[in-house]
């Protein structure tokens, strides 16, 4: 029998942000089980089963989208890694994301960047490993860029799934620059984003149930504004952006409709921004 994890000394410590570790990982698992799952991912079921916290009272019915963007973000880290084996994947505010061990080629070289608590928790609840690297510091002080060993020219993947909506326009482009000029070997970096009309919703304060109000999120960017970011870094291309229905439609056949109208891609659906920098 499982036994589970006591919280009573863990859970207290997060807020704010680093509390929506649990939000994701609560989704995320309600999509890694069954036929039709989106991840295979048994050490996120496993964690699940011995975390004692009430989270559909918290954080109501799960919905695939964190599923779906770890899933994506998956993809694109497999492939870079089977053209750059050896490289190194830096995951910004990972929180709990078990990724690594569902995409290690068994050379990767693996950076987990956050805050103290929520590193403080993920050697807690997670299993260590000589290539999993925890970096306690916000994704903010680029003091990261510099504990990241890349030989040289080497590309590194970077992923900021789930966490630049907490921060400004201006710190994302202030980062994305500074990691365009930190790495010389070029690279790829993964993020998403939520439109502005859901940003305003969490600025007026977004209850998801009477527990639970989800954290301010002030960056919002309508696809159709994506471009006009990324020609603010200079070294940054452009390969994907998709909303999130699209990567795998049968999990949200609604949304994939309406999504085809050119004006609800644009303005209003929350999208999965896969880019390049350097040569």
């Amino acid at each position: 029998m499982k036994t589970a994890i006591d919280t009573a000394q863990i859970i207290p410590a997060l807020a704010g942000v680093p509390e929506t570790m649990l939000w994701t990982i609560w989704t995320r698992s309600a999509y890694a089980q069954g036929p039709d799952s989106l991840l295979h991912d048994p050490l996120l079921i496993d964690l699940m089963e011995r975390i004692d916290y009430p989270f559909p009272e918290h954080f109501g019915r799960p919905s695939a989208i964190h599923a779906i963007r770890s899933r994506y973000a998956d993809e694109r880290i497999r492939d870079f890694l089977k053209r750059s084996r050896g490289a190194a994947v830096v995951v910004l505010g990972e929180g709990l994301e078990t990724q690594f061990w569902r995409v290690d080629n068994e050379t990767v070289q693996w950076y987990s960047v956050d805050l103290p608590e929520s590193i403080a928790i993920r050697r807690e609840l997670l299993p260590s490993h000589p290539r999993n690297h925890l970096l306690e510091c916000s994704a903010l002080d680029f003091t990261w860029m510099e504990r990241i060993e890349v030989a040289s020219r080497q590309p590194v993947f970077i992923s900021a799934a789930g966490l630049l909506m907490y921060f400004s326009e201006g710190q994302v482009v202030d980062m994305f620059q500074e990691i365009t000029r930190r790495f010389p070997g070029g690279g790829e970096i993964f993020f998403d984003t939520i439109p502005p009309w859901f940003s305003r919703k969490t600025l007026r304060g977004w209850r998801m149930s009477p527990h639970y109000t989800a954290p301010q999120m002030p960056f919002g960017l309508a696809l159709g504004d994506l471009p006009a970011l990324i020609a603010r870094v200079p070294q940054l291309h452009l390969l994907t952006a998709l909303n999130y229905s699209q990567p795998y439609p049968a999990h949200m056949r609604s949304f994939n409709l309406l999504s085809r109208i050119p004006l609800i891609h644009r303005r209003l659906a929350p999208g999965l921004i896969h880019c390049r920098f350097g040569e």
